[in-house]
């Protein structure tokens, strides 16, 4: 279950989790012996596990994959080879001993006790499990693992989702090796070889990573198949590498694929399959009203533009990629930012939003100046994101999505989550709630339970409208919002951002190579080329500037024309 969380919900490849069930062991031994309870001395070494884990996991904020797994397999040995058997866990001999002794009359010093107590962690860690992935943070953790600006762009701080997934698996493991001490009694290091590290990660993988009923099917069929079945030649081969290996080439997704396949089946006959629904086009006509948030209307007072961008210079190496750039948004204004491919553009999105710091110069948001702080902060800020790609988080749904945009108004804590409080099942239920409001707004319902990457590019489109709108940011920044969209739904496109500033009543500023639809939205445009502003006006006075009609738009009306109007076939 920690490496389900750890790799399958953060995608950090951890060699070295098997450790930290030697840590939660070896720490509660130690507390044991120095008279504490082994009540107790499990709770010590469950938070003994977090913190460590957080230490390993500090790396994961810059390294990822095969680095990252070499760096915590390098943890396992050190872990086996020199810290376990350190005098303070070992003492004077080579092997410890410990006994669970009585607590509330009952002898967990029976085996058969004591194998129930296990069972009892079990399920108390699978339902722990479940809790976080159905909450907020384990929505953003996955959001981390697929998309690290987006998240950041939703008000998610990778950095502390990152160690936050280090640290609960680390927790959950020590817990683990708690239970094994009480159940081994008498081991020594070497029960904690990293080979096991590399098993249990298998038993992640062939029961279907990521999924909780994957977990317990790969450890079933690797170490409860042999147990139950005894260790024929059969049981051998299918638990061996060879096994192992064949049922991956068939069933990529391990023993979870197949399960949630025959319940696909099922469903599938058992309710009636809808017709494909139209994309954005059928949005355009239908009235819209944002539900209210406390954010909204605690909204203080503007005075000045809402975003300031001055003299702002960014330069890779010897290449300046904007240079003195300033520009401004004011209070429910629409700004078009236009230019060639490579003009500056999208840098001086990731400039405002905080991706790419600037050399020179400075950004302000609502009058405060925001250059030195991070994305998530100014997201937080009231700054809200649409990226190029529309990629969003692929291995969440529609609804997923939503709720972890309502994040930034309603956060969830974990403690409060993990305990089940009723302040934590109030907000995920109004964010339940906010979420089916806006995918009926947006006519998304039955898009509900669909994972982004089953979407076309046209409904993820809406789906970012919808996140932005959950967001309620009072500053839009919109890189191309229309590509990859057919000229249907990208001339449907302009209308509904239009509703969704207005019922925010926000401000805009966007990115789009469309020119009719940037011409007709836009209250104001900027032109950018080779990172310098060569032209701003209203979007007639842009049209007709010289420089621009030279640098960028040329002197062919067809070029701003939409192919159709202009009478050339589409």
């Amino acid at each position: 279950l920690s490496v389900t969380m750890l790799t399958g919900w953060s995608g950090q490849l951890s060699l070295g989790q098997f450790a930290m069930v030697g840590l939660g062991a070896m720490t509660t031994v130690f507390l044991h012996d120095r008279g504490m309870p082994y009540g107790a001395a499990v709770a010590y070494s469950v938070v003994a596990g977090a913190l460590v884990a957080l230490l390993v996991g500090f790396p994961a904020l810059r390294l990822r994959g095969l680095y990252l797994a070499v760096t915590t397999l390098s943890f396992a040995v050190a872990a086996r080879e020199w810290f376990f058997t350190q005098p303070w866990f070992l003492g004077d001999g080579s092997v410890v001993f410990v006994q669970p002794g009585k607590t509330l009359g009952v002898d967990f010093n029976a085996q058969k006790t004591f194998y129930l107590l296990c069972l009892a962690g079990l399920v108390v860690a699978v339902v722990v499990t479940s809790r976080l992935r159905a909450s907020g943070v384990g929505r953003s953790i996955i959001a981390v693992r697929d998309n690290e600006k987006a998240a950041a762009s939703f008000g998610i701080s990778p950095s502390a989702t990152k160690l936050l997934a280090f640290a609960v698996p680390g927790a959950m493991a020590a817990f683990a090796g708690s239970l094994l001490a009480g159940l081994t009694v008498q081991f020594g290091p070497d029960v904690f070889a990293p080979a096991d590290s590399l098993a249990i990660v298998g038993m992640a993988v062939i029961g279907g990573l990521g999924s909780i009923t994957g977990a317990l099917l790969g450890a079933v069929y690797v170490v409860g198949l042999p147990a139950l079945l005894g260790p024929t030649p059969a049981v051998k081969l299918a638990t061996s590498g060879i096994g192992l290996l064949v049922l991956l080439l068939f069933r990529p997704g391990g023993f979870a694929q197949m399960v949630f396949r025959a319940r696909d089946l099922l469903l599938e006959r058992l309710v009636p399959e809808n017709d494909d629904p139209d994309e954005i086009s059928e949005l355009e006509n239908e009235p819209m009203e944002i539900p209210a948030t406390p954010k909204r209307a605690e909204r203080p007072a503007i005075s000045g533009p809402v975003l300031e961008v001055d003299r702002v210079t960014v330069r890779f190496g010897g290449l300046v990629a904007l240079s003195s750039v300033s520009l401004h948004v004011d209070e429910g204004e629409i700004v078009g930012l236009i230019g060639t491919n490579g003009a500056g553009k999208s840098t001086l999105m990731d400039v405002v939003s905080g991706f790419t710091p600037s050399e020179s110069g400075a950004v302000r948001l609502l009058g405060d100046d925001v250059s030195a702080l991070r994305p998530h902060v100014r997201a937080r800020l009231g700054m809200g994101r649409v990226f190029q790609d529309a990629r969003l988080f692929p291995g969440l749904t529609v609804r997923e999505a939503l709720q972890t945009a309502l994040e930034v108004d309603d956060p969830s804590d974990l403690v409060p989550v993990l305990a089940s409080f009723a302040p934590a099942r109030a907000a995920e239920a109004r964010k339940a709630a906010s979420a089916s409001a806006y995918l009926s707004l947006f006519g998304l319902s039955r898009y509900a339970d669909v994972h982004i990457a089953d979407l076309s590019t046209g409904t993820r489109r809406i789906v970012e409208m919808a996140c932005l709108s959950a967001q309620g940011s009072q500053l839009l920044l919109l890189d191309e919002p229309t590509a990859g969209v057919a000229q249907r739904e990208s001339e449907a496109m302009a209308p509904m951002i239009r509703k969704v500033q207005q019922e925010l009543g926000a401000s805009v500023l966007v990115i789009e190579h469309d020119m009719p639809m940037i011409m007709g939205l836009s209250d104001r445009v900027y032109c950018l080329a080779a990172g310098t502003e060569i032209a701003s006006g209203t979007p007639d006075e842009v049209r007709h500037d010289p420089e621009v009609v030279a640098a960028y738009l040329g002197t062919d009306d067809r070029a701003i024309d939409r192919s159709d109007a202009a009478g050339v076939p589409s």
